[in-house]
């Protein structure tokens, strides 16, 4: 960033705070909204009634003595109009000399149309509401990094209204999912977050600890054992909406943390879920995009036809040549992963083998909304077996764009068959797959008491992302990132400059500037000691002596004033940079108690900085000091 513009604004608030006060009030006087201005426009003017508009400036032009901007809030943008003799002179000065876009302020007056034909507020009076430090990135280079949009979402929302309406459109589709559940007579509730054992899912989890109870938990990764908790204490219809965490790897699809969904229907099967489903995915496309179709990868998905069913073990053959209802064996899988260049690790279990295969050859081919069922036993640990195939389960998965976008099943509520499944988990986990689920007693015990047949069915945000064809990443409003400070302090050594300024704004003789930078030389070196030397002295070829200077490289700038040298000391202190200060009663006696007293009886504006010198991490010094010259 060019700090001389960040210095430029601090200037600029300090006006404005000397002027009129507060530069960040606590209440605005806003009459309309922008929006709202502008389609009860033509009554407004007419009766010349005076209102109150309030946004971030978006654009600025002065023209001697008129000036426009727009302004823009959440409803949209509005010009204003400023003209000196509308307004009182140091207003109209104040606006045209301290006002910058990115700023928030509040614009009083009355509509008219200018001669351009465009609907315009004639202000009258204006008031800072906030105003901002930094330039917004497109003034000088625009935030065009996905990296750094996500990780700075703000400047992307602020920036850009497609973000914005991204996340308007998130809204609905959680809305959409919440109000189709209770006209279905569907409960909300809210479960815990922590967890004694994690289940639901097939994830490797997150641990964390209790300090109150001194015991771990776990992060959870489903919601599912606890609705069905809930079926058998007697309610028939429940929902959750909540966040999860899987801690596995980040691709397109997945991520960590993310928002999830779970219905449970006492009394309904499977086809009476796939029912329900299916009539929530579409009315869930038609809000969220005003439309029964599409786009992915270029290719159009239409969610009005009903949904194809897709059997497991029909595709699973006829991609692989694999018969899953044959006695196949792990080596017969891993087999066909090598054959097919396929990864896997030695200690999956036939469950993974098979799902494993089951996405890179199967799922990769569903581009069309439809229901992938008949799943086998082995991958499907929580569902109910099929009785006309028990190598089969009674379980079903949306699947468009070649991907899963829901997971439902017949529930499985056999307390003795839910044993030996955990139990077939566990050995797994055993033998090293994490993502085994583990036996979860409390669950067991309860399903041991009775839990009436049931449909369960579960979805993420990854439905989302696809309906918007970007990643779930993207779709995320704050998504985890990886700290950018991390890889400086776990891997090589972090580079450190000093750069030590000259105030030439003040007429400083050469002996000053040398004596300015000797003084300030020597302040920095005792304050920070000996760790800036790699070594204390080298020997020559003939055994003498010559002492090392200091690892870290000294540069000189100037400044040209002292406001802005008292910016940059500001500045970098805020950011935790080593100072050093060199100011006029400095030069003028080496007692430091004189020095001390006659500081003290002066407030901080009055100090007349003679120089500084900033020392940390390069990148941060430069970026402090980017915006000065180098002394001549």
């Amino acid at each position: 960033m060019r700090e001389d513009i960040v210095f430029a604004r601090r200037e600029k608030l300090d006006r404005v705070t000397s002027e009129v006060g507060d530069a960040f009030p606590e209440e605005s006087h806003r009459t309309h909204t922008n929006v709202e201005a502008l389609s009860d426009f033509e009554s407004l003017a007419e009766k010349e009634i005076q209102v109150s508009l309030v946004g971030r400036v978006r654009s600025l032009r002065s023209m001697g003595k008129i000036a426009f901007a727009h302004i823009e809030d959440e409803s949209g943008k509005m010009q204003i109009f400023i003209r000196r003799g509308a307004l009182s002179n140091e207003l109209f000065s104040l606006f045209v000399d301290g006002v910058d876009v990115g700023d928030f302020i509040e614009a009083t007056g009355t509509l008219f149309t200018t001669k351009q034909n465009e609907k315009t507020l004639a202000v009258s009076t204006w008031r800072m509401l906030s105003k901002s430090l930094r330039p917004m990135p497109s003034e000088f280079y625009g935030l065009k990094d996905e990296e750094e949009l996500l990780r700075r979402r703000y400047l992307d929302l602020a920036m850009n209204p497609e973000t914005r309406e991204l996340f308007r459109k998130k809204s609905i589709f959680w809305q959409t999912i919440r109000n189709f559940l209770a006209e279905e007579n569907f409960l909300e509730v809210q479960t815990p977050v922590l967890e004694h054992v994690p289940g639901g899912a097939e994830a490797e989890p997150f641990v964390t600890h209790h300090n109150a109870l001194d015991q771990d938990f776990y992060l959870r990764i489903s919601l599912e054992l606890p609705l069905k908790r809930l079926l058998v204490g007697g309610y028939e219809r429940v929902f959750e909406i909540g966040r999860v965490f899987r801690n596995e790897g980040i691709d397109r699809e997945h991520l960590q943390e993310f928002d999830h969904m779970e219905f449970y229907a006492a009394y309904a099967d499977m086809k009476t879920g796939m029912e329900l489903v299916e009539q929530l995915y579409r009315l869930i496309v038609e809000r969220v995009t005003g439309n029964v179709k599409t786009v992915w990868n270029d290719e159009t998905i239409d969610w009005q036809k009903p949904f194809e069913r897709v059997d497991y073990f029909t595709a699973f053959k006829k991609e692989t040549g694999i018969d899953l209802s044959e006695d196949i064996t792990i080596e017969t899988l891993k087999r066909k992963s090598d054959e097919l260049g396929i990864k896997y690790e030695s200690s999956y279990g036939k469950g993974r083998m098979i799902d494993t295969i089951y996405k890179k050859t199967v799922r990769k081919k569903l581009i069309q909304p439809c229901f992938l069922v008949g799943h086998p036993i082995e991958v499907s640990p929580l569902a109910k077996r099929d009785p006309k195939s028990p190598n089969k389960t009674l379980r079903f998965q949306p699947i468009a764009c070649a991907s899963e976008l829901g997971n439902g099943f017949a529930e499985l509520n056999d307390p003795i068959d839910q044993r030996s499944r955990f139990e077939e988990q566990m050995k797994l986990r055993e033998s090293g797959d994490v993502e085994a689920q583990q036996l979860d007693e409390d669950f067991l015990e309860a399903l041991e008491y009775g839990m009436p047949p049931a449909c369960g069915f579960g979805m993420s945000e990854r439905f989302f992302a696809i309906l918007m064809n970007r990643s779930v990443r993207e779709t995320v409003i704050f998504p985890p990132m990886r700290d950018k400070e991390l890889d400086k302090k776990q891997g090589k050594k972090t580079l450190q400059i000093a750069v030590a300024i000259i105030n030439t704004g003040i007429g400083l003789k050469p002996w000053q500037e040398l004596n300015t930078i000797a003084h300030l030389n020597a302040a920095f070196g005792a304050r920070i000691g000996k760790s800036l030397f790699f070594q204390d002295e080298i020997t020559t070829e003939d055994n003498q002596k010559i002492k090392l200077n200091i690892q870290h490289a000294i540069i000189i700038k100037t400044v040209p004033s002292n406001n802005v040298m008292q910016l940059l000391v500001r500045n970098a202190k805020e950011q935790h940079v080593e100072v050093s200060e060199f100011t006029a009663e400095m030069l003028e006696t080496t007692n430091d108690k004189k020095v001390i007293d006659l500081t003290q009886k002066k407030e901080l504006k009055d100090v007349q900085y003679l120089g500084a010198l900033l020392f940390g991490e390069k990148e941060l010094v430069e970026k402090l000091t980017q915006g000065f010259d180098l002394h001549e």
